[in-house]
């Protein structure tokens, strides 16, 4: 009897975690092309193999490294080089680990937010995806190498750049700031946010800070759209105490925007006060973090949108009306209130 009631439970579990996954919504089918290049190289026997991969990849040997054809077989030398250097290699080694890029685990990733991608854009052309890996570009002076170039058809990805604090080698010329979007898991994010530019639609007669503010956060709310399980602090680059304390104190931010008459403001040294690379923005405040028009522009799209639930992101990203969209948001440096 206890055999048959086990047995009975079993099948009630089984059959109601059956029922509750068709109601997940099954995410469509897309053209999916995506190559561990990074892989490829490691595993090259000799230069000449080096060599081979990148003429069957020119994307990457010019349109990543910046290497004209001619000077292939220097890069492919370099490359070879760079692996077989028992510093590099153990630096490679630690990213096949599991806790950065070992596995297939990016690569799943990566597909999913694409499919949702297509989910919410039908017809969207997936681009092409390919890894590297180069320490940081030390392959002389005459190549190039970073952390991300991102198109509406290639994306590439140099890995190193993305080993975060616990990596064995820090990329160069970067600071703590910045570190927080560099961490392995911040990595589908990043590219996310930049891949929005090509679906983010913007009046270009449209000047003012407000208008680059709203944009910035119309990429943010489609990241967050795509790749909702991202943390804010590896989106942002903020740390959790400037995210709370920004979130406390948004209403100072607000007034410091209204006050200085800023929203409309053209001036690009103006803007990029509020909106460039910077560890602070002092102009507010000793602890306010950089970049913080692009945090409030987020908030604006958020308030927008819970304002007008039945938007879709891809109506979001189409709207070009940037000051409508900031009146009906109603925001005016209230947090957003959260059942």
């Amino acid at each position: 009897m206890k055999y048959w009631f086990a047995l009975f439970i079993g099948f009630c579990f089984a059959s109601c975690s059956s029922k509750k996954e068709d109601k997940v919504p099954a995410l469509p089918e897309i053209k999916w092309d995506m190559q561990r290049l990074d892989r490829s190289f490691a595993n090259a026997s000799s230069a000449l193999v080096v060599d081979s991969i990148l003429k069957k990849h020119p994307e990457i040997a010019f349109g990543y490294f910046s290497c004209p054809p001619e000077k292939t077989p220097l890069l492919a030398r370099d490359l070879y080089q760079l692996f077989n250097n028992p510093a590099l290699r153990k630096f490679y080694d630690q990213s096949q680990d599991s806790s950065f890029f070992g596995g297939d685990r990016l690569e799943k990733e990566l597909k999913i937010a694409f499919q949702r991608v297509q989910k919410e854009f039908p017809g969207m052309k997936t681009p092409k995806i390919r890894t590297v890996f180069s320490g940081f570009g030390g392959l002389g002076s005459e190549f190039t190498a970073q952390h991300l170039q991102v198109s509406d058809s290639l994306i590439v990805i140099g890995l190193d750049f993305f080993m975060g604090k616990k990596g064995l080698y820090l990329p160069p010329n970067v600071y703590d700031y910045q570190m927080r979007r560099l961490e392995p898991r911040a990595l589908v994010g990043q590219v996310m946010l930049q891949y929005s530019a090509f679906l983010n639609k913007q009046n270009e007669e449209d000047h003012s800070l407000l208008s680059d503010m709203i944009w910035y956060g119309k990429g943010y709310a489609f990241t967050k759209t795509i790749v909702p399980e991202v943390a804010d602090s590896l989106l942002f680059g903020y740390t959790a105490q400037e995210l709370l304390e920004t979130n406390a104190f948004q209403k100072q931010v607000w007034e410091h925007f209204i006050d200085k008459k800023l929203l409309f403001n053209k001036e690009e040294l103006i803007k990029s006060k509020y909106l460039g690379e910077r560890p602070k923005t002092p102009e507010i405040g000793p602890a306010c973090p950089g970049s913080i028009g692009r945090w409030v522009g987020y908030t604006i799209v958020q308030h927008y949108w819970a304002a007008n639930p039945k938007l879709s992101i891809s109506k979001i990203m189409a709207d070009q009306d940037f000051n409508r969209l900031f009146l009906k948001s109603a925001y005016r440096g209230k947090a957003l209130k959260t059942n």
